[in-house]
């Protein structure tokens, strides 16, 4: 299994990018609406970036799979100080700010492709980094 695929099916990953792209989002927003806001990301806005984004063979996962795999990667990028959490706002930030908040349905896609721009960009400093390849340990030494 390379080592992409072993990230995006790390379940300690996984729940620590939970965390991650919530307030990753909830701090694009704040800055798009001008004032405080704390969301939560759906798994099928989550599922839907992934799937955008062409990064990983989605073929047989569940939205909430999906979404686990985003979060996976997201974290670990992080983590292994490939992404901050001010740049993966900002780069949320770019398309959140033109979402129509008024329509859930304009939130919710607007947001996955936010989130497509933000997994190209991490896939791509992991591989970048040589960090694919496997030489790195569950914690992501």
């Amino acid at each position: 299994m390379s080592g992409l695929k072993a990230i995006a099916r790390n379940k300690d990953w996984a729940r620590l990018g939970d965390s991650f792209v919530n307030l990753a989002y909830s701090m694009a927003k704040t800055k798009a609406v001008g004032r405080p806001v704390g969301e939560r990301v759906p798994d099928r806005v989550l599922s839907k970036a992934l799937e955008i984004s062409k990064t990983i063979d989605v073929s047989r996962m569940t939205a909430g799979e999906k979404g686990d795999v985003v979060e996976a990667i997201l974290a670990y990028a992080w983590s292994n100080h490939l992404i901050s959490l001010e740049e993966a706002a900002e780069t949320l930030f770019v398309r959140v700010a033109a979402i129509n908040f008024e329509s859930r349905s304009c939130e919710n896609e607007g947001a996955a492709r936010a989130f497509s721009d933000l997994l190209r960009l991490a896939v791509k400093r992991i591989r970048d980094g040589g960090l694919e390849g496997g030489e790195t340990n569950e914690e992501g030494n």
